[in-house]
C-alpha cells in the first residue's frame, strides 16, 4: 500500500517468525521511508517511475538488479547508494535487514540542480556504493535521521514549515556532499572527463540551442562520424546526442519561462526548435514535474516567489 509501484512478496524459504516495521515521512516534495523486518523481501518494479531513491543500508544488504541491462548492484551494511524505479527492477533485501531511504521525484533533482548549478540537468542522477559512516554522507544521513524524528513529533502547524525548511536543506546536502556522477559538475561545471569531441558537441549545442540542428551537424562540429559520437554520448552522458540536445533546449526554456521572458508557451517552444508545442509541453512536464504554462502563470503572479514552486 505504500510503495504501489513494486510488487512485494516474502521468499518461500522464510521462516514463520517474522517482524517488520515501516514508517514513511512525507518532505515538501520528498519523503523519507525507515523499515527493519526479520525475514527477507523481494520486490519487482511494475513500471517506470521518475524517482530516485537514496538508499542507506543499515544492517543485512539489498541486492538491485535488472534483467534487460544484466547488471547487479549490491549495497551492504554500512553504505548508500541511488536506485531508480524503471519496470522489470528487482529488490532482493536479505533477512533481518534496517534501512533509510530518501525518496526524490526527478524532477525535484533536476529543478534543483539547475537552479543550485545554472547548468543543464543533462545526466540522470546516480550513487554507486559507498560508506556513509564518515564523510559528507555521514552528514546526509544525520540530517535525514533528525528530519525523521522533528518531523514525526511536529505539531500540524509546525509540520509544513519543518518540511519545507528540511527539503531544501537535504538537496543541498545530497549535491554538495556525495560522490555522485554530478559532482564535478556542481563543484566545477563539467559532468566529468569525455572526449573533446563530446565537448565539441556539446558546445555546438548550447551555440545553436535556436537553430535546426541534425545529427550531422553534430558529428561536423566535433570532427567525427555520426556512429562514434552517439556511442560517446551513449557511454559518458547515457543518452543520445539528440537526447542531450533536447535537455539543453528544456533548461533554456525553464530558465526563460521562470526569468520572464516568456511571453507565449507556443512561440517560446517554436523558437527553440519545438515543431509541436504540444510534444514540448509534455517534455517540460516529465523535466520538470508541472506544465510550462502552469509555470509562466505563477511566475507572473508571484514573481521572484516563482522559485519556490
Amino acid at each position: 500500500m505504500l510503495e504501489p509501484n513494486w510488487k512485494w512478496s516474502v521468499p518461500s524459504e522464510s521462516s514463520g517468525d517474522y517482524s517488520f516495521k515501516f514508517s514513511k515521512q512525507p518532505l515538501q516534495s520528498a519523503s523519507i521511508v525507515s523499515a527493519e523486518h526479520s525475514g527477507g523481501l523481494e520486490a519487482v518494479a511494475k513500471h517506470d517511475l521518475p524517482r530516485v531513491s537514496i538508499v542507506f543500508v543499515l544492517a543485512g544488504e539489498i541486492e538491485v538488479s535488472h534483467r534487460r541491462t544484466q547488471k547487479t548492484l549490491r549495497i551492504p551494511a554500512n553504505s548508500v547508494a541511488s536506485i531508480t524505479d524503471r519496470s522489470g527492477k528487482r529488490l532482493d533485501i536479505k533477512p533481518r535487514s534496517s534501512w533509510l531511504v530518501f525518496q526524490i521525484p526527478e524532477p525535484v533533482i533536476r529543478q534543483h540542480f539547475e537552479e543550485l548549478t545554472g547548468k543543464p540537468y543533462v545526466q540522470e542522477f546516480s550513487l554507486l556504493p559507498v560508506s556513509f559512516r564518515q564523510g559528507g554522507a555521514q552528514g546526509l544521513y544525520q540530517t535525514l535521521r533528525q528530519a525523521e524524528k522533528d518531523l514525526m513529533t511536529a505539531r500540524p502547524a509546525e509540520r509544513m514549515m519543518l518540511a519545507k525548511a528540511y527539503s531544501e536543506l537535504l538537496l543541498v546536502k545530497l549535491f554538495a556532499k556525495l560522490p555522485h556522477n554530478l559532482a564535478d559538475a556542481f563543484n566545477r561545471g563539467a559532468l566529468e572527463d569525455a572526449p573533446r569531441q563530446l565537448l565539441r558537441a556539446e558546445a555546438f549545442m548550447r551555440d545553436n540551442l535556436h537553430n535546426s540542428v541534425m545529427l550531422e551537424d553534430l558529428a561536423n562540429a566535433a570532427s567525427c562520424s555520426p556512429r562514434a559520437l552517439q556511442r560517446m554520448f551513449k557511454t559518458y552522458r547515457g543518452d543520445t546526442p539528440m537526447g542531450i540536445l533536447c535537455n539543453y533546449r528544456l533548461a533554456a526554456a525553464h530558465g526563460a519561462i521562470k526569468g520572464g521572458q516568456a511571453e507565449s508557451i507556443t512561440d517560446l517552444a517554436m523558437s527553440l526548435q519545438f515543431s509541436n508545442p504540444g510534444r514540448f509541453s509534455v517534455l517540460y512536464k516529465h523535466a520538470y514535474g508541472f506544465s510550462p504554462s502552469s509555470i509562466l502563470r505563477f511566475t507572473r503572479e508571484h514573481g521572484d516567489d516563482a522559485g519556490t514552486a
